[in-house]
Protein backbone atom coordinates (compact mmCIF):
# COMPACT_ATOMS: atom_id res chain seq x y z
CA UNK A 1 0.00 0.00 0.00
CA UNK A 2 1.74 3.21 -0.94
CA UNK A 3 1.80 6.38 1.55
CA UNK A 4 -1.28 8.19 -0.13
CA UNK A 5 -3.36 5.66 0.03
CA UNK A 6 -2.69 4.85 4.30
CA UNK A 7 -5.21 7.46 5.05
CA UNK A 8 -8.38 5.37 3.31
CA UNK A 9 -6.73 1.97 5.72
CA UNK A 10 -8.86 1.12 8.53
CA UNK A 11 -7.37 0.91 12.25
CA UNK A 12 -6.26 -2.58 12.81
CA UNK A 13 -6.81 -4.63 15.72
CA UNK A 14 -3.58 -4.77 18.25
CA UNK A 15 -4.18 -8.39 19.25
CA UNK A 16 -1.06 -10.48 17.15
CA UNK A 17 -3.28 -13.17 16.05
CA UNK A 18 -6.15 -11.38 15.27
CA UNK A 19 -5.48 -8.46 12.53
CA UNK A 20 -8.78 -7.38 12.19
CA UNK A 21 -10.14 -3.91 11.41
CA UNK A 22 -12.96 -3.36 13.74
CA UNK A 23 -16.19 -1.90 12.50
CA UNK A 24 -13.77 -0.76 9.39
CA UNK A 25 -13.40 2.44 10.56
CA UNK A 26 -10.57 4.58 8.79
CA UNK A 27 -7.41 6.22 10.18
CA UNK A 28 -8.40 9.88 8.99
CA UNK A 29 -12.11 9.26 10.96
CA UNK A 30 -10.56 7.93 14.04
CA UNK A 31 -8.28 10.72 13.95
CA UNK A 32 -11.22 13.01 14.05
CA UNK A 33 -12.85 11.29 16.43
CA UNK A 34 -9.95 11.05 18.76
CA UNK A 35 -9.99 15.07 17.97
CA UNK A 36 -13.71 15.63 19.05
CA UNK A 37 -12.94 13.93 22.49
CA UNK A 38 -10.62 15.23 23.37
CA UNK A 39 -12.29 18.68 23.38
CA UNK A 40 -14.05 17.52 26.31
CA UNK A 41 -11.46 14.82 27.60
CA UNK A 42 -7.93 16.58 27.71
CA UNK A 43 -6.61 12.58 28.64
CA UNK A 44 -8.98 10.92 26.31
CA UNK A 45 -7.52 7.77 24.80
CA UNK A 46 -9.19 6.19 21.33
CA UNK A 47 -10.49 2.99 22.38
CA UNK A 48 -11.19 0.56 19.41
CA UNK A 49 -13.33 -2.94 20.93
CA UNK A 50 -12.84 -5.36 17.94
CA UNK A 51 -15.43 -6.66 16.25
CA UNK A 52 -13.86 -10.48 15.87
CA UNK A 53 -11.79 -11.12 19.11
CA UNK A 54 -13.82 -9.09 21.84
CA UNK A 55 -10.41 -7.39 22.95
CA UNK A 56 -10.05 -3.84 22.80
CA UNK A 57 -7.13 -1.56 21.14
CA UNK A 58 -5.97 1.47 22.30
CA UNK A 59 -4.82 4.60 20.61
CA UNK A 60 -3.40 7.86 21.66
CA UNK A 61 -3.81 10.82 19.20
CA UNK A 62 -0.39 10.75 18.39
CA UNK A 63 -0.28 7.07 17.37
CA UNK A 64 -3.20 8.06 15.10
CA UNK A 65 -1.41 10.67 13.67
CA UNK A 66 1.38 8.94 12.94
CA UNK A 67 -0.47 6.66 10.88
CA UNK A 68 -1.41 9.34 8.57
CA UNK A 69 0.97 11.04 5.69
CA UNK A 70 2.08 14.43 6.05
CA UNK A 71 -0.27 15.91 3.58
CA UNK A 72 -3.15 14.16 5.82
CA UNK A 73 -2.24 16.20 9.02
CA UNK A 74 -3.67 19.24 10.35
CA UNK A 75 -0.43 21.30 9.64
CA UNK A 76 -0.21 24.89 12.25
CA UNK A 77 0.61 28.35 10.69
CA UNK A 78 3.39 30.53 11.37
CA UNK A 79 3.08 32.37 14.23
CA UNK A 80 2.86 35.70 12.16
CA UNK A 81 -0.22 34.37 9.88
CA UNK A 82 -3.72 34.17 10.53
CA UNK A 83 -7.47 34.00 8.68
CA UNK A 84 -8.97 36.96 7.97
CA UNK A 85 -12.28 37.58 5.81
CA UNK A 86 -13.18 39.87 3.15
CA UNK A 87 -16.73 40.22 3.45
CA UNK A 88 -19.94 42.33 1.47
CA UNK A 89 -23.03 43.05 2.93
CA UNK A 90 -26.16 41.41 1.79
CA UNK A 91 -28.09 44.06 0.50
CA UNK A 92 -31.31 41.73 -0.07
CA UNK A 93 -31.07 40.72 3.83
CA UNK A 94 -34.38 41.27 5.23
CA UNK A 95 -34.39 41.27 9.16
CA UNK A 96 -34.92 45.17 9.77
CA UNK A 97 -32.58 44.48 12.93
CA UNK A 98 -29.63 42.58 11.70
CA UNK A 99 -27.36 43.04 9.14
CA UNK A 100 -25.77 40.03 7.29
CA UNK A 101 -22.40 40.08 5.31
CA UNK A 102 -20.87 37.02 2.58
CA UNK A 103 -17.20 36.38 1.99
CA UNK A 104 -14.11 33.89 2.13
CA UNK A 105 -11.14 34.14 3.95
CA UNK A 106 -7.68 35.30 2.92
CA UNK A 107 -4.19 34.01 4.44
CA UNK A 108 -2.44 37.00 5.75
CA UNK A 109 1.05 37.95 7.30
CA UNK A 110 0.60 40.44 10.35
CA UNK A 111 2.90 43.52 9.75
CA UNK A 112 2.23 45.76 12.37
CA UNK A 113 -0.85 46.05 15.19
CA UNK A 114 -1.89 49.30 15.86
CA UNK A 115 -3.08 50.15 19.75
CA UNK A 116 -6.79 50.45 18.44
CA UNK A 117 -6.42 46.55 17.16
CA UNK A 118 -5.88 48.39 13.62
CA UNK A 119 -3.61 45.64 11.75
CA UNK A 120 -1.18 46.01 8.76
CA UNK A 121 0.01 42.86 6.49
CA UNK A 122 0.86 41.60 3.46
CA UNK A 123 -1.42 38.60 1.43
CA UNK A 124 -0.25 35.33 1.21
CA UNK A 125 -3.38 33.84 -0.61
CA UNK A 126 -5.79 35.01 -3.26
CA UNK A 127 -9.39 35.44 -2.89
CA UNK A 128 -12.73 35.16 -5.45
CA UNK A 129 -14.30 38.02 -3.28
CA UNK A 130 -11.29 40.18 -4.30
CA UNK A 131 -10.12 38.76 -7.92
CA UNK A 132 -8.04 42.49 -8.11
CA UNK A 133 -5.87 41.76 -5.09
CA UNK A 134 -2.60 39.92 -5.81
CA UNK A 135 -0.61 38.19 -3.31
CA UNK A 136 1.72 40.62 -1.65
CA UNK A 137 -0.73 43.07 -1.41
CA UNK A 138 -0.71 45.17 1.33
CA UNK A 139 -3.65 45.43 3.27
CA UNK A 140 -5.42 46.70 6.25
CA UNK A 141 -7.96 45.62 8.76
CA UNK A 142 -9.54 45.30 12.05
CA UNK A 143 -10.88 42.75 14.40
CA UNK A 144 -14.94 42.55 14.50
CA UNK A 145 -16.26 40.36 17.58
CA UNK A 146 -14.23 37.33 17.38
CA UNK A 147 -12.98 37.49 13.92
CA UNK A 148 -10.18 39.44 11.57
CA UNK A 149 -11.64 41.25 8.97
CA UNK A 150 -9.68 42.30 5.92
CA UNK A 151 -10.83 46.24 5.00
CA UNK A 152 -8.65 48.46 2.50
CA UNK A 153 -6.03 47.83 0.13
CA UNK A 154 -2.53 50.25 0.28
CA UNK A 155 -1.67 51.14 -2.86
CA UNK A 156 1.27 53.82 -4.04
CA UNK A 157 0.55 55.12 0.01
CA UNK A 158 -3.09 55.31 -0.40
CA UNK A 159 -5.56 53.39 1.52
CA UNK A 160 -8.41 52.56 -0.65
CA UNK A 161 -11.78 50.14 0.08
CA UNK A 162 -11.20 46.61 -1.54
CA UNK A 163 -12.95 46.89 -4.80
CA UNK A 164 -16.22 45.05 -5.33
CA UNK A 165 -16.60 42.30 -7.92
CA UNK A 166 -19.39 43.29 -10.58
CA UNK A 167 -20.77 40.00 -9.47
CA UNK A 168 -20.14 38.72 -5.99
CA UNK A 169 -19.29 34.66 -6.57
CA UNK A 170 -20.67 31.82 -4.81
CA UNK A 171 -17.81 29.95 -3.92
CA UNK A 172 -17.72 26.13 -2.61
CA UNK A 173 -16.21 27.98 0.77
CA UNK A 174 -17.97 31.08 2.14
CA UNK A 175 -19.39 31.76 4.81
CA UNK A 176 -22.06 34.14 6.58
CA UNK A 177 -22.13 36.72 9.11
CA UNK A 178 -24.77 38.20 10.69
CA UNK A 179 -24.73 41.75 13.77
CA UNK A 180 -27.04 43.81 15.01
CA UNK A 181 -27.03 47.10 13.46
CA UNK A 182 -26.98 48.77 16.04
CA UNK A 183 -23.84 46.57 17.90
CA UNK A 184 -20.74 45.69 15.81
CA UNK A 185 -19.34 44.16 18.54
CA UNK A 186 -21.83 41.18 18.52
CA UNK A 187 -20.41 39.83 14.80
CA UNK A 188 -21.85 36.19 14.79
CA UNK A 189 -20.76 33.69 11.94
CA UNK A 190 -23.17 31.50 11.01
CA UNK A 191 -20.71 28.35 8.92
CA UNK A 192 -18.69 25.89 10.44
CA UNK A 193 -15.07 25.65 9.74
CA UNK A 194 -12.11 23.27 8.88
CA UNK A 195 -10.40 21.97 12.11
CA UNK A 196 -6.91 21.69 10.22
CA UNK A 197 -5.89 25.54 10.95
CA UNK A 198 -3.59 26.16 7.36
CA UNK A 199 -6.98 25.32 5.45
CA UNK A 200 -8.98 28.17 4.30
CA UNK A 201 -12.12 25.99 3.92
CA UNK A 202 -15.37 27.15 5.37
CA UNK A 203 -18.52 24.37 5.12
CA UNK A 204 -20.76 27.73 3.35
CA UNK A 205 -23.79 24.43 4.04
CA UNK A 206 -22.81 23.90 7.29
CA UNK A 207 -25.18 26.26 9.36
CA UNK A 208 -27.03 24.99 12.86
CA UNK A 209 -30.64 24.81 11.02
CA UNK A 210 -28.72 22.39 8.83
CA UNK A 211 -26.88 20.12 11.27
CA UNK A 212 -30.05 20.09 13.19
CA UNK A 213 -31.93 18.91 10.10
CA UNK A 214 -29.19 16.88 8.76
CA UNK A 215 -29.19 14.84 12.40
CA UNK A 216 -33.07 14.71 11.74
CA UNK A 217 -32.98 13.45 8.93
CA UNK A 218 -30.29 10.96 9.19
CA UNK A 219 -31.77 9.75 12.87
CA UNK A 220 -35.12 9.06 10.80
CA UNK A 221 -33.24 7.04 7.68
CA UNK A 222 -30.89 5.35 10.49
CA UNK A 223 -27.65 6.03 8.41
CA UNK A 224 -24.23 5.88 9.37
CA UNK A 225 -23.99 9.66 8.61
CA UNK A 226 -24.95 10.39 12.50
CA UNK A 227 -23.09 8.73 15.52
CA UNK A 228 -23.93 9.15 19.02
CA UNK A 229 -20.85 9.56 21.33
CA UNK A 230 -20.14 6.39 23.28
CA UNK A 231 -18.94 9.10 26.26
CA UNK A 232 -21.77 12.18 25.52
CA UNK A 233 -24.07 10.91 23.69
CA UNK A 234 -24.06 13.39 21.77
CA UNK A 235 -25.99 12.83 17.68
CA UNK A 236 -22.25 14.00 15.64
CA UNK A 237 -21.74 14.77 12.17
CA UNK A 238 -18.43 13.61 10.47
CA UNK A 239 -17.54 16.54 7.70
CA UNK A 240 -14.64 15.54 5.20
CA UNK A 241 -13.08 18.72 3.57
CA UNK A 242 -12.95 19.28 0.23
CA UNK A 243 -10.01 21.47 0.07
CA UNK A 244 -7.60 19.45 2.20
CA UNK A 245 -9.06 16.34 2.98
CA UNK A 246 -8.99 16.36 6.65
CA UNK A 247 -12.20 15.59 8.35
CA UNK A 248 -13.59 17.03 11.83
CA UNK A 249 -16.74 15.54 13.71
CA UNK A 250 -19.14 18.33 15.34
CA UNK A 251 -21.93 18.16 17.43
CA UNK A 252 -24.59 20.95 18.45
CA UNK A 253 -21.95 22.18 20.75
CA UNK A 254 -19.47 23.60 17.67
CA UNK A 255 -22.04 25.97 17.18
CA UNK A 256 -21.38 27.87 20.52
CA UNK A 257 -20.85 31.42 20.10
CA UNK A 258 -22.17 31.06 16.39
CA UNK A 259 -25.46 32.77 14.82
CA UNK A 260 -28.44 29.70 14.79
CA UNK A 261 -30.93 32.00 13.73
CA UNK A 262 -34.16 32.93 15.02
Amino acid sequence: MSMSDISEACLSCGTPECNSTPHHITVSEARARCEYRLRYEPKYIFRLECDTCGKPTHFTYEQILGLLPQHKRPKPMPHDHFWAYILFELKVWKDREQRAFLGGRVLVQRLLVEPGGDWYGTLKSRSPYAPSLQIGSYVKGRPRGNYEICLSVIEEGNTNPIPVPPKIPRTRSFGMFVSPKDDDSRFLFANIACSNPSCNHVYSAMTYTKFKEQVAQAQKERTDDTVYDDETYLPTLLLECPACGISRVIDEGSFEGLYKGK
